[in-house]
Parts: C-alpha cells; sequence; structure tokens
C-alpha cells in the first residue's frame, strides 16, 4: 500500500537537529503506514549521509535517504516531491521536531477535495529560554504575533505569505502542475511558490495551530540578516515580473515607525552608514537584552526589527539598482 503522506525533509550539515526531527516522526499518532520520509540530503560534507543510510531499518516508519551534491532548498525539495510515493507531500524543515499529533493533523485536513495548503505552526522550544540568541528569539517573537492573530479570530484567512515550508502541506499533483520550486530563488522560495499555487491552482491556504511542532533554527546574527536583504531584493524581481504588487515593498517603508523610516532614509544608498547604524543597532540591542530581562529583551527585538526592515529595503534598492527611482516606484505604488 502507498503511502498517503510523503514527509519531505531537506538538510544540510545539521545531523544533531535532524536528529530530534526523525525521533519526532517515530513518535507520530499517525499509523506510519500511512507515510514515508524522505531526507534529502543536500552534499552536507559532515556524517550525515553516514548516519541516514544507517537509521534505515530503525525507525516505525519508511525513511528514504536522497544524497545530492549541494545545490539549494529548491533543488533539494523538489528532488523530494519527483520522488514521493504519497498523495500529499508534507514540508517539514531539519530543525523541525513535530509534536505527536502534527502528521495526524495534516492527513485529517488533507482528506478535503479542495485544493488546500495546511500551514502549522513552527514554536519555540520554552525549555531554552534566553539561552537562544536574541535574533533567534525575534523570529519567535514574530510568528507568535501572527498565530495569535488567528487564534483570536483578528485574521481569519491566511495567504501565500503564510507559507513557510518549515511545517506545510500540499498535494503531490498541485506542486507538479505549478512546476515546484523556482531553485533560482535561494530565500522566499516557498512564499514564490504559494503565489503561484494560488493563482494557477487557487488553493485555499489554511493555518492549523494543532499541526504544531517545535522549531530550533540554528543560525548566525550574520545568516540572519541575508534573510530579509533576499526578501527584499526577490520583491523586487517578483514585482518586476508582476508576481507581487509594488504596493508589498511600499508597505515595508510606510507602514514602519518613524526611527525605522529614518534609519531606512540614511542607509539605503550609502553602505557604510548603513553598517554603522546597523553595528549600533546591535550593540544596543544586545546590551539591553543583557542587562534588563525582559524589558530589555523587548526593547532589544525592537532594535533588531529596525534592522531587519533596513536590510530589506536595501535588498529591494541593490536589486533595483538606481535608489531615487525605486522612491519613486515606491511612492507611486500607492495609487496601483
Amino acid at each position: 500500500m502507498e503511502p498517503f503522506l510523503s514527509i519531505v525533509v531537506p538538510t544540510y550539515k545539521r545531523q544533531t537537529l535532524l536528529h530530534k526531527t526523525l525521533e519526532g516522526l517515530a513518535k507520530q499518532t499517525l499509523p506510519p503506514d500511512l507515510f514515508e520520509v524522505l531526507v534529502i540530503n543536500d552534499g552536507s560534507p559532515d556524517g550525515t549521509k553516514a548516519y541516514l543510510d544507517g537509521r534505515i531499518g530503525t525507525l516505525p516508519y519508511t525513511l528514504r535517504p536522497i544524497h545530492l551534491t549541494n545545490g539549494g532548498p529548491g533543488r533539494a525539495r523538489n528532488t523530494g516531491i519527483r520522488e514521493a510515493h504519497g498523495k500529499v507531500i508534507v514540508f517539514l524543515d531539519d530543525d523541525i521536531e513535530p509534536s505527536p499529533e502534527c502528521l495526524e493533523v495534516h492527513y485529517k485536513l488533507q482528506q478535503s477535495l479542495e485544493p488546500l495548503v495546511v500551514i502549522g505552526p513552527q514554536s519555540r522550544d520554552l525549555r531554552l529560554g534566553t539561552s537562544e540568541p536574541l535574533w533567534i528569539r525575534w523570529e519567535h517573537v514574530m510568528l507568535e504575533k501572527q498565530y495569535a492573530q488567528f487564534a483570536s479570530g483578528a485574521w481569519t484567512e491566511a495567504g501565500p505569505n503564510h507559507f513557510y515550508t518549515g511545517n506545510a502541506s500540499v498535494r503531490r499533483d498541485l506542486l507538479l502542475a505549478v512546476g515546484g520550486f523556482d531553485e533560482g530563488f535561494t530565500r522566499q522560495e516557498d512564499v514564490e511558490l504559494a503565489a503561484r499555487l494560488w493563482k494557477q491552482e487557487n488553493v485555499v491556504f489554511k493555518v492549523e495551530l494543532d499541526a504544531n511542532a517545535i522549531h530550533r533554527p540554528d543560525r548566525t546574527f550574520e545568516s540572519w540578516l541575508k534573510t530579509p536583504y533576499a526578501y527584499g531584493s526577490l520583491d523586487v524581481i517578483r514585482a518586476q515580473r508582476r508576481d507581487t504588487s509594488w504596493r508589498t515593498i511600499r508597505h515595508a517603508f510606510v507602514a514602519r515607525n518613524a526611527l525605522t523610516r529614518l534609519c531606512i532614509k540614511l542607509a539605503i544608498g550609502r553602505p557604510k552608514v548603513g553598517a554603522v547604524l546597523q553595528a549600533t543597532l546591535k550593540g544596543i540591542a544586545l546590551l539591553v537584552d543583557a542587562l534588563f530581562g525582559l524589558l530589555g529583551q523587548k526593547l532589544g527585538i525592537a532594535l533588531l526589527s529596525v534592522i531587519y526592515n533596513m536590510r530589506y529595503m536595501e535588498g529591494a534598492a541593490d536589486q533595483f539598482g538606481d535608489v531615487r527611482s525605486l522612491w519613486q516606484q515606491i511612492a507611486s505604488a500607492q495609487d496601483a
């Protein structure tokens, strides 16, 4: 009997975290004959290959490691989609530990006849507390704000911008119909795919808080900085090819507070000024976080948000190539 779910987990140099993912999958309430697990080893230079090959046959579910040369997350996930036997793909990241009910929730919801994308939470590990770097806590706080909006009913509908492949499911035939991930995108490849699923296949996005998973990201501050920069750059690319509106980029500026807008204005087109502002804000954020407990963490996270939005607009400006023209484009987007 073919499995109904294929769990696709791309991995790169995260053997310790990946172990928690595989062990979490072994504790699922969903019977193991209903799912398979494909781990796409994206050319990890550590012991990931030997570890995965050694786990075959030791777990209650079918584990299928696939070893590639390094080619990025889009190619890894596309490989998993092509090789999957299940009707529905569940994307999990290698720093995710699914709750015991996670797959069962995805399974039940994906019995629907409508083209459905189910998005589960990526929750913080409360045991880690402040041992996590401030920028990782920032990520959790931003996600928790979104989940609170859905839990309260303030947000009743989800959309492509809520599609994170850390914990999400979608029918395999829909993924194949839109051509899978754009492998040229190294960041935001999930949102870009979601936009095509929405436009071409009329999918319905559903955030389901019961499909919970613990998220333990492991990245440096420098790695964290790359994400908003890439998002800004890729939003310009998407706006230029009309996959998204210029109002998305305009909103990233006009919706921010006065301090953020001032820092963006000072930094855009002035890399040295931007670097000084970034270093200063980071230093203050880490200092207040270390000295003033929860209040310091709150202030530190607010300062990291300033940096995040600066980096987003820097990415947009660099991709656009002409700062003055970008501001004109943003201004004109108000009436678009």
